[in-house]
Order: C-alpha cells, then sequence, then structure tokens
C-alpha cells in the first residue's frame, strides 16, 4: 500500500503538495477559458447576408477593475458599461455600405439584469446581423476599444466564404479587414 503523508521525507511532501497544487490551478485555468486583463476573443463568422460576432472580455478591461464597485465614481462606471452593453453597436459595427441589421444580440451574463455586487470575470457579447448587401461588407469597426481605454488587444478568429485565419486587433487600428 502507499505509507503515510506522515512517514514521507518532509521534501517529498512538499514536491506532492506543489504538484497537486499546479494541477488543481492548471486545471482551473483550461476549466474557465483564458482570463487576461486586456486581452479578449472574438469569433466573427460571415455566412452570405448572416454575420455572427462573439466577443469574449474580462469584465476588468472593460471598467478598469474586476470587483464590485467601491464607492460613486466606479457605480458610474458600471452604470455606463450597462447603459453601453444595450446597443451591440458600441462594440462591433459592420461597415455601413452591406447595410446590416442587428437581429439579436445578448451578453453572458446579461449586463442589464445583473447587479454590479455579482463577480463576474468575463462579459460574452453575441450579436447576429443581416445583410442587406453582403459583397460590400469589407470591414468591422470595434468601438469597444474606443470606450474601453483597458481593452488592449483583441484575437479574432474570422471565418469567411469557408476560409479561416486569426487576426489581432488592438486600439491604435480598431477595425477588422476583410
Amino acid at each position: 500500500m502507499f505509507p503515510s503523508l506522515s512517514s514521507v521525507a518532509p521534501a517529498a511532501r512538499l514536491l506532492a503538495c506543489a504538484f497537486a497544487a499546479g494541477t488543481c490551478i492548471s486545471f482551473n485555468a483550461h476549466a474557465h477559458g483564458t482570463h487576461t486583463h486586456g486581452h479578449g476573443t472574438a469569433r466573427l463568422t460571415v455566412d452570405g447576408p448572416v454575420v455572427e460576432v462573439s466577443i469574449d472580455v474580462p469584465l476588468e478591461s472593460y471598467l478598469g477593475y474586476d470587483y464590485p464597485p467601491r464607492g460613486e465614481a466606479q457605480q458610474q462606471v458600471w452604470d455606463a458599461f450597462a447603459a453601453r452593453a444595450g446597443n451591440p453597436l458600441n462594440f462591433i459595427e459592420p461597415a455601413a455600405e452591406a447595410r446590416c441589421t442587428v437581429t439579436a444580440a445578448s451578453t453572458t451574463p446579461d449586463i442589464a439584469k445583473a447587479t454590479p455586487a455579482v463577480d463576474i470575470s468575463n462579459v460574452v457579447l453575441t450579436v447576429k446581423f443581416h445583410c442587406e448587401q453582403p459583397a460590400a461588407l469589407k470591414s468591422f469597426s470595434l468601438h469597444a476599444f474606443r470606450d474601453h481605454p483597458g481593452l488592449k488587444q483583441l484575437r479574432v478568429q474570422l471565418q469567411l466564404n469557408g476560409q479561416r485565419k486569426t487576426v489581432t486587433v488592438r486600439p491604435r487600428f480598431p477595425a477588422i479587414t476583410l
């Protein structure tokens, strides 16, 4: 059988605990996805006139803090973010020439119903567009950078006409060109 923990040398116990802790940390990081302040991920799929977008960003990147608001100033930041989250065009907008309209939009968790006292690590914005002129769909503007200086980059996976590519978008050039 296995020896009791008390009969194992202190160095071996320390090594076993470190291994166990590392395994738990590794598992938790994988289980909850990536979470790096200032960095987010997005998926953008164009299928004819239908465009689907999903943007996953740590809440801290939007607010500048990642805990319930402390004081009036942070409460105002939360309230302004919650108001912006109600309109997906505050975060991403297709080229005007494509004449796209939002057909569905949501946030996970639902920011409109969330209380700022709840611990939220990431916010996922999901938007679906229908474009009248899909051939004119040449770019998307990422307005999320404009209103959220804590957002430093988005790693975007594009899927267009069966082709896939990944691009990194930063505040200096906050657009995706198709």
